[in-house]
Order: structure tokens, then sequence, then C-alpha cells
């Protein structure tokens, strides 16, 4: 595949998912492994993706491999978006004892005027 096919393909893909995030797809540096590595950016937010030569030729004919594809990209634009919170904390998490229970009221049947 020539790099506008690849190009094309998970543009299409990508447009599918959403239309504002931009792919920038650059051959993959290893040449052991060949195939490409997709860099995903929307606003202050990026993400990158490598993906493998035989996945994307399978994708072109193969319509599971092509939802593989796009389940991939639409994970790493779903990570881009995720919330990273801090990793240490000066707050001490308050936890229940094992044989506390907390009170919860009985519910009565279906409401109704009484």
């Amino acid at each position: 595949m020539t790099m506008s096919e690849i190009q094309n393909l998970l543009t299409t893909l990508m447009r599918g998912i959403d239309k504002k995030t931009l792919l920038l797809v650059e051959p993959r540096a290893d040449s052991d492994h060949p195939g490409v590595m997709v860099h995903l950016s929307c606003e202050k937010r990026s993400g990158s993706l490598g993906i493998a030569e035989a996945e994307l030729i399978a994708a072109q004919t193969d319509l599971m491999r092509r939802n593989r594809l796009r389940s991939a990209l639409k994970r790493t634009r779903d990570q881009m978006w995720a919330e990273t919170g801090f990793i240490f904390s000066t707050k001490l998490e308050h936890q229940k004892g094992e044989g506390m229970q907390s009170y919860r009221p009985q519910q009565r049947g279906r409401g109704g005027r009484r």
C-alpha cells in the first residue's frame, strides 16, 4: 500500500468517529516491523497508535479487520479525553470498616397516596 492509500483509509475511518480530530500518518522507523505510526490531535490533546502493515492490507478487504482498526482508532481517541488524576496526593482516603454498613431506610411498596 502507498502512504496516500493508507492516509485515505485511516482518514475515512477517523471521520466516522470524530470529524474534528486531525490525523497524521508517518512510516514506522523500525524496519523489523513494517507499518505506520498514526498521530491524533484535537485541541491541546494528542495520542498515537502504531499499526502493522499486515493489518492495513487486511482492513482493505475484510470488514472485521476494518472494524478492529476503527476500534483501535476510537480507543486511542477516547484515551486522549480520559481524565488523568494526580499520582501522588496528600489527602488520606477514609475507608469504611468491614463490618460497618451504611444505614438505609426500608422502602415501602409502590408509591401512592394514603
